[in-house]
């Protein structure tokens, strides 16, 4: 929303209002990157479109008009630089979110933007070309409206779905909401006391109804109560109660697993079962749990493992399968998925197809992309784009 503001202020002469519901602006953008604000990510557009799942077609406008290496130069233009970290991720060199919130606020502050503070709206009416908002007992009207008021994700930070109901209220159609960007609690889970361990890229296949619905590699970390990581964060837009998640713990598939188990106890017999799990990447310590489920003694010799004891223990290792007892809620996703309907929504403009005159910007819309700066680029350029939309249109 401020970005949006900051860019509409370059028209002269237009008087432009920013209704806030808290006492103090961008309370959730203080929380990206744990605060240290993974602004956005390397890549180029048609990379940047793989990442927000079905909504790709969609967002490439925006991104294509506000692109990553421009949010780069934007912030260094600000006196913000930047930095590249882990995984292509970007930061503002500070790692400080409040940095980057701080010269948007005063930005706005040089282009003569108005702020409400604390005062949240209750109401848009749009009649004969005006719209007509209600916020903290006023009522402001403007032939032009941008609704930039988030998703459901973190409430405490306001972030409550107001956008919804109004959009709903003129017209649009609401893509059932839900968590994104979440842990996913598992039914049972058997590796509680592992938690904090962690696996580097294994593959993580998504079951529902039996069927395989999507399949990703990334990191995976043990919870107390189940998944995270930024494989499971990134699925979790697709998951629901009772599916299932069938994980590579080992890294490779029981059969690849098998195919070297005969190699092995073909040449070393009297390896121990334990020390061949040691080839593979896996932490000992879920080593020793996996043997002692499956009741096989960890100093057993190849030779001496029956291949009903390795079909189940490769199996274990290489599709571990999760059931999904639920995932994390609004309260604790970084996401929401769902939204205003995109259908409705002209991608080129962010305006609305049913009622002139009314935008939309970031997540309020059904567009949520995977961690790592793609949800912050996404706000920023659709914000961008909104602007220009109506500059474009007087």
């Amino acid at each position: 929303g401020l970005f949006c503001a900051v860019n509409c202020a370059e028209k002269t002469g237009t008087r432009i209002l920013v209704i806030e519901k808290n006492i103090s602006p961008g309370k959730k953008f203080l929380l990206s990157g744990t605060g240290q604000c993974n602004i956005t990510h390397t890549g180029t557009v048609p990379e940047f479109t793989r990442h927000y799942g079905n909504a790709g077609d969609f967002v490439k406008p925006a991104l294509s008009a506000f692109t990553p290496a421009a949010m780069i130069n934007f912030l260094q233009e600000n006196d913000i630089p930047t930095v590249e970290k882990e995984n292509g991720k970007i930061f503002p060199e500070s790692m400080r979110a409040i940095d980057v919130l701080s010269m948007l606020i005063e930005l706005c502050e040089n282009r003569g933007i108005e702020f409400r503070f604390d005062s949240p709206v209750t109401d848009i009416i749009y009649k004969d070309g005006i719209f007509e908002v209600t916020s903290g007992g006023e009522k402001f009207t403007s032939e032009k409206v941008v609704v930039a008021s988030g998703g459901e994700s973190y409430p405490d930070t306001g972030s409550s779905g107001d956008g919804y109901k109004f959009a709903e209220s003129m017209g649009h159609s609401i893509t059932p909401t839900s968590p994104s960007l979440a842990p996913v609690y598992i039914r049972s889970f058997p590796f509680t006391e592992l938690s904090g361990i962690s696996f580097k890229n294994r593959t993580v296949s998504l079951f529902k109804n039996g069927k395989k619905n999507h399949s990703s590699s990334g990191d995976i970390l043990f919870t107390h109560k189940g998944l995270s990581g930024p494989v499971i964060l990134d699925m979790s837009r697709y998951i629901s109660r009772g599916d299932v998640l069938e994980v590579s713990l080992a890294g490779k598939k029981s059969e690849e697993m098998n195919t070297d188990f005969i190699a092995e106890s073909r040449a070393q017999g009297k390896k121990s079962i334990k020390t061949f799990l040691k080839n593979y990447d896996i932490p000992e310590r879920l080593i020793t749990v996996i043997l002692e489920q499956e009741g096989i003694d960890p100093l057993k010799n190849v030779s001496e493992i029956s291949k009903n004891e390795r079909v189940k223990l490769f199996k274990s290792l290489g599709e571990y399968p999760f059931i999904v007892e639920e995932k994390g809620n609004f309260n604790v996703a970084m996401a929401t998925t769902g939204g205003v309907c995109r259908d409705e929504i002209d991608k080129r403009t962010m305006e609305s197809k049913i009622i002139p005159g009314l935008y939309f910007a970031g997540e309020v819309i059904d567009v949520d992309g995977d961690t790592g700066g793609y949800n912050i680029q996404w706000a920023f350029s659709s914000g961008k784009t909104a602007a220009d939309g109506i500059k474009r249109k007087g």
